[in-house]
Protein backbone atom coordinates (compact mmCIF):
# COMPACT_ATOMS: atom_id res chain seq x y z
CA UNK A 1 0.00 0.00 0.00
CA UNK A 2 1.69 3.38 -1.01
CA UNK A 3 0.87 7.13 0.38
CA UNK A 4 0.33 9.87 -1.75
CA UNK A 5 -0.22 13.21 -1.47
CA UNK A 6 -3.65 14.51 -1.53
CA UNK A 7 -5.15 17.25 -3.34
CA UNK A 8 -8.76 18.77 -2.70
CA UNK A 9 -9.91 17.60 -6.33
CA UNK A 10 -8.86 14.11 -6.44
CA UNK A 11 -11.31 11.88 -7.95
CA UNK A 12 -13.08 9.72 -5.28
CA UNK A 13 -12.01 11.22 -2.22
CA UNK A 14 -14.46 11.14 1.41
CA UNK A 15 -15.16 14.11 2.67
CA UNK A 16 -13.02 14.31 5.50
CA UNK A 17 -10.13 14.09 3.85
CA UNK A 18 -11.29 16.74 0.51
CA UNK A 19 -12.23 19.66 3.55
CA UNK A 20 -8.53 18.92 4.93
CA UNK A 21 -7.03 18.69 1.74
CA UNK A 22 -8.15 22.06 0.91
CA UNK A 23 -7.24 23.42 3.95
CA UNK A 24 -4.10 22.30 4.00
CA UNK A 25 -3.41 23.71 0.73
CA UNK A 26 -4.91 27.26 1.62
CA UNK A 27 -1.97 26.49 5.04
CA UNK A 28 1.05 25.73 2.36
CA UNK A 29 1.15 22.34 3.99
CA UNK A 30 1.12 18.67 3.02
CA UNK A 31 -2.04 16.11 3.88
CA UNK A 32 -0.65 12.24 2.49
CA UNK A 33 -2.99 9.35 2.96
CA UNK A 34 -3.50 5.63 1.59
CA UNK A 35 -3.63 5.27 -1.89
CA UNK A 36 -6.39 2.68 -1.26
CA UNK A 37 -9.38 3.95 0.69
CA UNK A 38 -7.77 7.50 1.96
CA UNK A 39 -8.21 6.26 5.13
CA UNK A 40 -4.89 6.64 7.30
CA UNK A 41 -2.06 9.19 6.82
CA UNK A 42 -0.54 12.67 8.12
CA UNK A 43 -0.61 15.86 8.33
CA UNK A 44 3.15 17.27 7.45
CA UNK A 45 4.35 20.56 8.05
CA UNK A 46 7.18 22.66 6.24
CA UNK A 47 9.32 21.59 9.26
CA UNK A 48 8.82 18.06 9.01
CA UNK A 49 6.20 17.09 12.15
CA UNK A 50 3.55 14.56 11.23
CA UNK A 51 0.64 14.73 12.62
CA UNK A 52 -1.51 11.09 12.11
CA UNK A 53 -4.78 10.84 10.92
CA UNK A 54 -6.80 7.54 11.21
CA UNK A 55 -10.53 7.78 9.92
CA UNK A 56 -12.28 10.94 12.01
CA UNK A 57 -9.47 10.61 14.50
CA UNK A 58 -6.92 13.23 14.92
CA UNK A 59 -3.66 13.93 16.73
CA UNK A 60 -4.97 16.02 19.43
CA UNK A 61 -6.20 13.20 21.79
CA UNK A 62 -3.68 10.79 23.25
CA UNK A 63 -4.25 7.27 22.90
CA UNK A 64 -4.96 6.50 26.33
CA UNK A 65 -7.91 8.57 25.99
CA UNK A 66 -9.03 7.23 22.74
CA UNK A 67 -9.00 3.97 24.16
CA UNK A 68 -10.50 5.19 27.32
CA UNK A 69 -13.70 6.17 24.90
CA UNK A 70 -13.55 3.20 23.00
CA UNK A 71 -13.99 1.05 25.92
CA UNK A 72 -17.74 2.08 26.50
CA UNK A 73 -17.18 -0.11 30.21
CA UNK A 74 -14.79 2.26 31.39
CA UNK A 75 -15.68 5.71 29.63
CA UNK A 76 -18.68 5.25 31.73
CA UNK A 77 -16.83 4.51 35.02
CA UNK A 78 -14.87 7.39 33.97
CA UNK A 79 -18.49 9.75 34.05
CA UNK A 80 -19.85 8.00 37.10
CA UNK A 81 -16.49 9.07 38.74
CA UNK A 82 -16.39 12.60 38.16
CA UNK A 83 -20.42 12.51 38.97
CA UNK A 84 -21.79 13.16 35.55
CA UNK A 85 -25.34 10.89 34.33
CA UNK A 86 -24.92 8.24 32.66
CA UNK A 87 -27.24 5.24 32.46
CA UNK A 88 -26.50 2.20 35.05
CA UNK A 89 -24.74 -1.21 33.11
CA UNK A 90 -23.00 -3.68 33.30
CA UNK A 91 -20.37 -5.65 31.49
CA UNK A 92 -20.92 -9.49 30.36
CA UNK A 93 -17.81 -11.25 29.20
CA UNK A 94 -18.20 -14.28 27.12
CA UNK A 95 -17.39 -17.75 28.14
CA UNK A 96 -14.20 -17.45 25.77
CA UNK A 97 -13.28 -14.45 27.33
CA UNK A 98 -13.46 -15.84 30.61
CA UNK A 99 -11.64 -19.16 30.11
CA UNK A 100 -8.74 -16.73 28.45
CA UNK A 101 -8.65 -14.67 31.15
CA UNK A 102 -8.91 -17.16 34.45
CA UNK A 103 -5.18 -18.08 32.95
CA UNK A 104 -3.42 -14.58 33.57
CA UNK A 105 -6.10 -13.61 35.71
CA UNK A 106 -7.74 -15.82 37.71
CA UNK A 107 -8.15 -13.98 41.00
CA UNK A 108 -10.22 -11.22 38.83
CA UNK A 109 -12.16 -13.96 36.79
CA UNK A 110 -14.03 -14.78 40.32
CA UNK A 111 -15.69 -11.10 39.69
CA UNK A 112 -16.46 -10.83 36.11
CA UNK A 113 -20.65 -11.17 34.99
CA UNK A 114 -21.27 -13.67 32.30
CA UNK A 115 -24.42 -14.98 30.63
CA UNK A 116 -25.60 -16.82 33.49
CA UNK A 117 -25.86 -13.43 35.35
CA UNK A 118 -27.05 -11.55 32.87
CA UNK A 119 -30.74 -11.99 33.64
CA UNK A 120 -30.57 -11.10 37.30
CA UNK A 121 -28.72 -8.06 36.07
CA UNK A 122 -31.40 -6.97 33.30
CA UNK A 123 -33.86 -7.30 35.74
CA UNK A 124 -32.14 -5.19 38.53
CA UNK A 125 -31.86 -2.46 35.65
CA UNK A 126 -35.25 -3.10 35.01
CA UNK A 127 -36.97 -3.44 31.06
CA UNK A 128 -36.47 -2.82 28.38
CA UNK A 129 -32.61 -2.72 28.22
CA UNK A 130 -30.12 -2.04 25.47
CA UNK A 131 -27.28 -4.62 24.78
CA UNK A 132 -24.39 -3.10 23.07
CA UNK A 133 -20.71 -4.24 22.18
CA UNK A 134 -18.35 -3.15 24.32
CA UNK A 135 -16.19 -1.21 21.79
CA UNK A 136 -18.46 -1.11 19.08
CA UNK A 137 -18.98 2.22 16.95
CA UNK A 138 -21.79 3.31 14.70
CA UNK A 139 -24.70 1.49 16.45
CA UNK A 140 -23.62 -1.94 14.93
CA UNK A 141 -24.97 -4.33 17.33
CA UNK A 142 -26.62 -2.17 19.79
CA UNK A 143 -30.65 -3.85 20.39
CA UNK A 144 -33.41 -2.77 22.74
CA UNK A 145 -34.50 -5.76 24.70
CA UNK A 146 -37.48 -6.07 26.85
CA UNK A 147 -37.79 -9.73 28.46
CA UNK A 148 -35.63 -12.45 29.84
CA UNK A 149 -36.27 -15.07 27.18
CA UNK A 150 -34.82 -12.08 24.33
CA UNK A 151 -32.79 -11.08 26.52
CA UNK A 152 -30.92 -14.67 26.66
CA UNK A 153 -31.31 -15.38 22.52
CA UNK A 154 -29.89 -12.15 21.66
CA UNK A 155 -27.11 -11.57 24.24
CA UNK A 156 -25.88 -15.50 23.88
CA UNK A 157 -25.44 -14.88 20.07
CA UNK A 158 -24.03 -11.42 20.30
CA UNK A 159 -21.29 -13.18 22.75
CA UNK A 160 -20.25 -15.69 20.43
CA UNK A 161 -18.61 -12.57 18.26
CA UNK A 162 -17.52 -10.44 21.14
CA UNK A 163 -16.04 -10.88 24.13
CA UNK A 164 -17.76 -8.39 25.76
CA UNK A 165 -21.20 -6.90 25.73
CA UNK A 166 -22.94 -4.07 27.57
CA UNK A 167 -26.16 -4.21 29.45
CA UNK A 168 -27.46 -0.83 29.66
CA UNK A 169 -30.56 1.18 31.32
CA UNK A 170 -32.99 2.31 28.75
CA UNK A 171 -33.30 6.00 29.85
CA UNK A 172 -35.15 8.44 27.55
CA UNK A 173 -34.87 11.91 25.65
CA UNK A 174 -33.33 13.20 22.42
CA UNK A 175 -30.63 11.69 20.97
CA UNK A 176 -27.62 14.59 20.27
CA UNK A 177 -24.11 14.16 19.53
CA UNK A 178 -21.89 17.15 20.41
CA UNK A 179 -18.93 18.20 18.48
CA UNK A 180 -16.42 19.32 21.50
CA UNK A 181 -12.85 20.81 20.88
CA UNK A 182 -11.05 22.55 23.73
CA UNK A 183 -13.73 23.23 25.72
CA UNK A 184 -15.69 24.84 22.98
CA UNK A 185 -18.58 23.44 21.22
CA UNK A 186 -18.02 23.79 17.39
CA UNK A 187 -22.17 21.54 16.83
CA UNK A 188 -24.76 19.75 18.31
CA UNK A 189 -26.45 17.72 16.13
CA UNK A 190 -29.92 16.24 16.69
CA UNK A 191 -30.12 12.56 15.53
CA UNK A 192 -33.61 11.02 14.73
CA UNK A 193 -33.62 7.73 14.02
CA UNK A 194 -34.74 5.75 10.90
CA UNK A 195 -38.47 6.16 10.59
CA UNK A 196 -41.21 6.13 7.75
CA UNK A 197 -44.05 8.54 7.48
CA UNK A 198 -47.62 6.84 5.74
CA UNK A 199 -49.13 8.18 2.96
CA UNK A 200 -52.43 6.05 3.28
CA UNK A 201 -52.25 4.07 0.07
CA UNK A 202 -48.70 2.11 0.54
CA UNK A 203 -47.98 -0.42 2.57
CA UNK A 204 -45.04 -0.53 5.71
CA UNK A 205 -43.25 -3.14 3.20
CA UNK A 206 -43.58 -0.20 0.22
CA UNK A 207 -42.49 3.11 1.71
CA UNK A 208 -39.78 0.96 3.47
CA UNK A 209 -38.17 0.10 0.35
CA UNK A 210 -38.37 3.32 -0.66
CA UNK A 211 -37.10 4.72 2.05
CA UNK A 212 -34.19 2.09 2.31
CA UNK A 213 -33.09 3.27 -1.37
CA UNK A 214 -32.68 7.53 0.07
CA UNK A 215 -29.80 5.40 2.85
CA UNK A 216 -27.36 4.85 0.05
CA UNK A 217 -23.63 4.67 1.41
CA UNK A 218 -20.40 6.37 -0.55
CA UNK A 219 -19.75 2.92 -1.83
CA UNK A 220 -23.09 2.20 -3.54
CA UNK A 221 -24.12 0.19 -0.54
CA UNK A 222 -27.03 0.84 1.93
CA UNK A 223 -26.54 1.63 5.32
CA UNK A 224 -29.74 -1.12 6.37
CA UNK A 225 -31.19 -3.76 5.02
CA UNK A 226 -35.21 -4.14 4.48
CA UNK A 227 -35.06 -7.69 6.25
CA UNK A 228 -33.34 -6.64 9.38
CA UNK A 229 -34.63 -8.23 12.15
CA UNK A 230 -34.23 -5.07 14.60
CA UNK A 231 -36.65 -3.48 11.83
CA UNK A 232 -39.17 -6.49 11.67
CA UNK A 233 -39.29 -6.08 15.33
CA UNK A 234 -39.79 -2.39 15.79
CA UNK A 235 -43.25 -3.28 13.67
CA UNK A 236 -44.07 -5.86 15.36
CA UNK A 237 -44.10 -3.95 18.56
CA UNK A 238 -45.82 -1.01 17.29
CA UNK A 239 -48.73 -3.85 16.11
CA UNK A 240 -48.29 -3.94 12.41
CA UNK A 241 -47.07 -6.15 9.43
CA UNK A 242 -45.21 -5.38 6.30
CA UNK A 243 -48.46 -5.60 4.85
CA UNK A 244 -50.39 -2.76 6.92
CA UNK A 245 -51.16 0.49 5.46
CA UNK A 246 -50.08 3.50 7.39
CA UNK A 247 -52.99 5.97 7.92
CA UNK A 248 -51.45 9.57 6.08
CA UNK A 249 -48.89 11.11 8.45
CA UNK A 250 -48.76 8.41 10.89
CA UNK A 251 -44.62 8.32 11.78
CA UNK A 252 -43.19 4.56 12.84
CA UNK A 253 -39.81 4.35 14.40
CA UNK A 254 -38.11 1.51 12.92
CA UNK A 255 -34.77 1.77 14.65
CA UNK A 256 -34.35 2.63 18.87
CA UNK A 257 -31.11 3.91 17.99
CA UNK A 258 -30.22 7.25 16.07
CA UNK A 259 -27.08 6.67 14.86
CA UNK A 260 -26.69 8.13 11.60
CA UNK A 261 -24.95 5.48 10.08
CA UNK A 262 -27.87 3.10 10.13
CA UNK A 263 -30.30 5.74 8.38
CA UNK A 264 -31.12 8.47 11.15
CA UNK A 265 -31.44 12.07 9.91
CA UNK A 266 -29.53 15.22 11.76
CA UNK A 267 -30.62 18.58 12.37
CA UNK A 268 -28.26 21.25 13.31
CA UNK A 269 -29.40 22.64 17.34
CA UNK A 270 -26.56 24.07 17.93
CA UNK A 271 -27.89 27.47 18.19
CA UNK A 272 -30.89 26.36 20.78
CA UNK A 273 -28.71 23.94 23.42
CA UNK A 274 -28.35 25.91 27.06
CA UNK A 275 -25.68 26.52 29.12
CA UNK A 276 -25.98 23.67 31.02
CA UNK A 277 -26.26 21.38 28.14
CA UNK A 278 -22.73 22.87 26.78
CA UNK A 279 -21.03 22.66 30.08
CA UNK A 280 -22.06 19.02 30.20
CA UNK A 281 -20.80 18.01 26.87
CA UNK A 282 -17.35 19.86 28.02
CA UNK A 283 -16.89 18.26 30.96
CA UNK A 284 -17.45 14.68 30.25
CA UNK A 285 -14.81 15.41 27.22
CA UNK A 286 -12.29 16.50 30.04
CA UNK A 287 -13.17 13.71 32.55
CA UNK A 288 -12.45 11.23 29.47
CA UNK A 289 -8.93 13.04 28.64
CA UNK A 290 -9.81 14.16 25.41
CA UNK A 291 -9.48 17.54 23.94
CA UNK A 292 -11.54 16.60 20.66
CA UNK A 293 -14.79 14.25 21.35
CA UNK A 294 -18.46 13.78 19.81
CA UNK A 295 -20.29 13.36 23.33
CA UNK A 296 -23.57 11.42 22.71
CA UNK A 297 -26.43 12.80 24.87
CA UNK A 298 -29.99 11.67 25.78
CA UNK A 299 -31.72 14.84 26.81
CA UNK A 300 -35.76 16.24 26.59
CA UNK A 301 -35.12 19.35 25.57
CA UNK A 302 -31.89 20.48 25.55
CA UNK A 303 -32.74 24.71 25.75
CA UNK A 304 -33.86 24.45 28.98
CA UNK A 305 -31.60 24.18 32.22
CA UNK A 306 -33.78 22.14 34.29
CA UNK A 307 -34.19 18.73 31.84
CA UNK A 308 -32.66 15.83 32.72
CA UNK A 309 -29.63 14.44 30.54
CA UNK A 310 -27.60 11.36 30.26
CA UNK A 311 -24.17 10.82 28.53
CA UNK A 312 -24.26 7.80 26.47
CA UNK A 313 -20.48 7.34 25.77
CA UNK A 314 -18.03 9.47 23.72
CA UNK A 315 -16.41 9.53 20.73
CA UNK A 316 -12.58 10.24 20.15
CA UNK A 317 -13.07 10.49 15.95
CA UNK A 318 -16.65 11.70 15.62
CA UNK A 319 -17.77 11.06 11.77
CA UNK A 320 -18.93 14.22 10.42
CA UNK A 321 -20.21 13.14 6.75
CA UNK A 322 -23.59 12.07 7.19
CA UNK A 323 -24.15 15.29 8.90
CA UNK A 324 -22.73 17.16 5.80
CA UNK A 325 -25.15 14.80 3.68
CA UNK A 326 -28.23 16.30 5.50
CA UNK A 327 -28.22 19.30 4.75
CA UNK A 328 -26.30 22.28 2.36
CA UNK A 329 -27.20 24.68 5.57
CA UNK A 330 -24.52 22.16 7.08
CA UNK A 331 -21.72 22.37 5.23
CA UNK A 332 -20.33 25.93 6.84
CA UNK A 333 -20.25 23.78 10.45
CA UNK A 334 -18.28 20.70 8.98
CA UNK A 335 -15.75 23.03 7.18
CA UNK A 336 -15.37 25.19 10.83
CA UNK A 337 -14.70 21.94 13.01
CA UNK A 338 -12.65 20.56 10.30
CA UNK A 339 -10.83 24.01 10.59
CA UNK A 340 -10.54 24.02 13.87
CA UNK A 341 -9.23 20.28 14.53
CA UNK A 342 -5.93 21.54 11.74
CA UNK A 343 -5.15 24.69 13.65
CA UNK A 344 -5.38 23.12 16.95
CA UNK A 345 -2.96 20.81 15.96
CA UNK A 346 -1.03 22.85 13.96
CA UNK A 347 -0.78 24.83 17.19
CA UNK A 348 0.69 22.19 19.13
CA UNK A 349 3.84 21.38 17.55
Amino acid sequence: MKFIPVAPDLPNLPLAPRLLAGLCQEKGIKLVLDSSFFYFGYIETDSGIRFPIKGGAFALNSYAAGEAARDKDFCGRLLQDAGLPTPHFKLIHSYKAIRQLSTANPHVVKSLNTLTEAGEIAQSLGYPVFIKPNEGTQGFGVQKICGEAELNTHLSKALQSNDRMLVQEAVSGRDYRVIVLDRTILAIIERRPLSIIGNGASTIAELLAGKIKTLKTRSGGYKVENHDPRILKSIQEAGYDLKTVLHDGVVLQLLSNANLSTGGEAVDVTDLASQRFKNLAVEATRVCGLRYSGVDILCGDLSKIDTPANVLELNAGPGLTNFWQASPNHHHRVRAIYRGVLEAMLESA
